[in-house]
């Protein structure tokens, strides 16, 4: 039994370094832990000393400049001084002690380490104690010769079954079967395990492994269910087999402690048989008898599999989330991390779904060669979305643990070479590719396309001047990330990616140049707006629009030129930023060169339309008149269809009306001037002008048929039937609505053609038509006034 007869808590912040001291006794002898933990990994190193003694020397990689009181205890003295940029600790044990890590969770990890780092921890524990709080069993070395005296050997009955008889030789035959059965399952043959124990339990039924037996069984055929093609279409046994067994299993050993196990096998097997109310019973079980058992973690992973295809899949990925920082078994912890990240590559969240991955590839990377088949499929798709950098270190692990006579080892030490390329490690693809060609150079599938990439490989590494230039600059902001000499690397680094036109990676460097001092001949806010401009132009030239009005409005760029105005005007105009498009067109609508003006003035039009400045659109008109009359031209169809349409907006229908007759002169049989014709019908509607419908009713008409188009029927053709009833014209008018293709008329609108139908064809005398139309009207299953109307009619027959 453990007392505390004592707890002493010793906390210095030192930056975010704490250090706790606990202390405590137990069987009599004392003894204290101490803590030293950080928000950044350190490294602890014993250092032995004279007669068995040991001293522990800490060092944390950030300085401390304010001097430390050493510190005397009962167990251990501590001191504590700076050295050429670290802070370093030093612990003095006064007994008998020990140095031990403190692995961090997987779920705390965040950093993916490229190369293995030298033993670094947050969390480090110092033991100190007077004695061994626990004692190894002492081997004595010598000979033992056991001899027997028959006459002074205690009573002995040997093992007993279930029933408490002495179990005989004969009997004992299950333990060999057992133990044979054991290490089938060991090998992976899973289907002889399922025969063994078949065969075990029908010649002993009573065994005392029976619990053993029947547990490898259903592990076994959990595995043979969930091969995946041919290999399962062979399995002659569902996962009902499985529940058969486990319900009588668990009814028999209710206190075996692998019940949470077999919960587990039955949990996946009602969700295999999709039996969701008996899989939450054992998931309910499993969660409230044993919540901290690895198998409940796993129940609940399955269960969420299965959420998410369906609706609900914000509650798989609140389970996925549960188990990942819940459970203490890292396997399962990964599990759970994989499909989080699956799941974020599903929804498009590409950044977290590499955050997931990276904390498996920190803590447990080996988990991922337990599937290499899973694991090459999920690397593949990282690669797809272009986290090159991790879907390669996945391929890595996988090229590395697969042997040289693998088949498959070719294409993937070759994929291997391509992944690191795209990701930048133009040293480790290249180490890859020759680790290719030396393996595969005779007779190898991609020889030819190997030898290729190594060439381009060749002249980023060496025949690149600029290229050599730009890593020695990196290497100097690396290794001197605070003064003068990281500060010049870094502007001549900017203007090195200036000159070769990279000013998107310039802008990249934006927030470290802005810390940097103006005393290296440039000051860095005209670099980043020179960079900022170029790109914007460049970007102006490629047509992207919504990066050139981002990069203007960020830096607040001013791009001058006749060369570049007609386009940023196009940019802002297609993004909506007219205020900006009206600052360049204004100062145009003055040019000398009539042309310019011309054009110009039109585009000004445009952007007044744009702002509903109706009045100012419609006081263009003359100029735009007399400026194209002059030039002998045309105004362009999108202005005339501004000034229609600020015509329209002020009330002024003869106006619009004549604008429409100079676009049916200038621009005849275009598509797109079936809404100016709509809107002279609303108009011509709203008066009651029939003749003036009519003609344009038929223009829309004609265009559609045209062009094979019909997005105004059939209310075009409705109201033109109105006008025509009106004039009394209703042959002319059934004509119109006979015309109309039924297939191109929705359910509801067809209960008013079916009306309009029966009601000029009763007006014509053709009674049977009529009663057959108003027929169909009434038997159409949407509703409308319409069709009441249809079922008075259809009382007159």
């Amino acid at each position: 039994m453990k007392f505390i007869i004592a707890l002493l808590i010793l906390s210095a912040q030192l930056f975010a370094l704490t250090i706790v001291l606990n202390s405590g006794k137990e069987s009599k002898i004392n003894y204290a832990i101490l803590h030293l933990m950080d928000t950044q990994p350190f490294t602890c190193e014993t250092i032995p000393d004279a007669l068995e003694k040991k001293r522990y020397l800490c060092k944390a990689d950030h300085p401390f400049n304010k001097p430390i009181e050493p510190k005397k205890m009962k167990f251990a003295e501590l001191s504590f001084y700076a050295k050429e940029g670290s802070f370093y600790m030093a612990i003095e044990p006064k007994i008998d002690s020990k140095l031990i890590p403190v692995e961090d969770t997987l779920y705390e990890t965040t950093e993916v380490l490229s190369k293995p780092k030298a033993k670094q921890y947050r969390h480090w524990m110092i033991l100190l104690q007077e004695e061994p709080l626990y004692k190894d069993k002492v081997v004595q070395d010598g000979l033992d010769f056991p001899i027997i005296f028959e006459k002074y050997q205690k009573p002995y009955i040997g093992a007993l079954d279930l029933n408490g008889a002495p179990i005989s030789y004969a009997q004992s035959k299950d333990i060999g079967l057992y133990l044979d059965m054991k290490r089938l399952y060991e090998k992976g043959d899973y289907a002889g395990v399922v025969d063994a124990a078949s065969r075990v339990l029908e010649a002993f039924p009573l065994s005392i492994f029976r619990s053993e037996i029947e547990l490898y069984a259903m592990r076994a055929m959990d595995k043979l269910l969930s091969l995946k093609g041919e290999e399962k279409d062979a399995v002659l046994f569902d996962e009902e087999a499985i529940i058969a067994i486990a319900k009588r299993w668990t009814k028999e050993f209710t206190s075996d402690e692998n019940l949470p196990e077999v919960f587990m096998l039955m949990t996946k097997s009602y969700l295999k048989l999709h039996a969701k109310a008996d899989a939450n019973y054992f998931i309910d079980i499993l969660v409230s008898e044993h919540p901290e058992s690895p198998y409940t973690k796993k129940a609940i992973l399955f269960f969420a599999d299965t959420l998410l295809p369906t609706k609900e899949k914000e509650k798989a990925l609140k389970l996925y989330l549960d188990v990942l920082y819940s459970v203490k078994d890292i396997d399962i912890a990964s599990e759970a991390a994989i499909r989080l990240s699956d799941y974020q590559i599903d929804v498009g969240k590409i950044q977290e779904a590499k955050e997931y991955l990276l904390k498996v590839l920190n803590v447990n990377a080996n988990f991922l060669l337990k599937d290499k088949e899973a694991s090459y499929t999920l690397a593949k798709r990282l690669h797809d979305h272009k986290l090159y950098d991790v879907a390669a270190r996945i391929l890595d692990m996988i090229v590395e643990h697969t042997p040289k006579t693998d088949e498959k080892r070719e294409s993937l030490l070759k994929e291997n070479g391509d992944w690191h390329a795209k990701a930048g490690d133009v040293e480790k693809a290249h180490k890859l590719y020759q680790e290719y060609l030396d393996t595969y150079r005779n007779g190898g599938e991609y020889v030819d396309e190997v030898k290729e990439r190594l060439d381009e490989l060749f002249f980023k590494r060496t025949e690149n001047n600029e290229t050599i230039l730009a890593n020695y600059y990196d290497k100097l902001i690396q290794n001197y990330t605070a003064n003068a000499i990281g500060e010049k690397a870094l502007i001549e680094k900017a203007k090195l990616l200036l000159k070769q036109g990279e000013f998107q990676k310039v802008l990249e460097l934006e927030e470290s140049l802005l810390k940097a001092s103006d005393a290296h001949g440039v000051k860095p806010e005209e670099l980043i707006y020179e960079a900022a401009k170029s790109q914007a132009i460049k970007e102006l030239e490629k047509g992207a629009c919504q990066e050139v009005v981002r990069l203007v409005e960020q830096y607040k760029l001013h791009i001058e030129g006749a060369v570049y105005e007609e386009k940023l005007f196009g940019c802002f105009m297609r993004l909506a930023r007219y205020e900006r498009a009206k600052e360049i067109s204004v100062l145009h609508v003055k040019d000398t060169k009539l042309d310019s003006r011309f054009v110009w003035t039109q585009r000004y039009a445009n952007v007044l339309f744009k702002l509903s400045k109706h009045e100012e659109v419609r006081a263009l008109k003359e100029d735009l008149q007399t400026m194209a009359k002059t030039l002998k031209t045309s105004i362009n169809l999108e202005t005339l269809r501004d000034l229609f349409f600020s015509s329209i907006v002020l009330k002024h229908p003869d106006e619009a009306l004549a604008i429409l007759q100079v676009v049916e002169e200038r621009y005849p049989n275009t598509f797109t001037t079936i809404d100016l014709h709509n809107e002279i019908i609303k108009i011509a509607s709203e008066s009651k002008n029939d003749l003036l419908l009519i003609s344009h009713a038929q223009k829309i008409l004609a265009l559609q048929k045209q062009f094979k188009s019909s997005p105004l029927s059939p209310m075009i053709e409705f109201n033109y039937i109105e006008a025509l009833k009106r004039l009394g014209r209703d042959r002319e008018a059934l004509e119109v609505i006979q015309a109309i293709p039924q297939e191109r008329i929705s359910l509801k609108d067809k209960i008013r053609f079916f009306y309009y139908a029966g009601e000029l064809s009763l007006k014509l005398g053709e009674k049977e038509k009529a009663k057959a139309y108003f027929t169909q009207c009434v038997e159409n299953n949407e509703t409308s006034s319409w069709k009441n109307i249809c079922q008075e009619n259809l009382k007159l027959f």
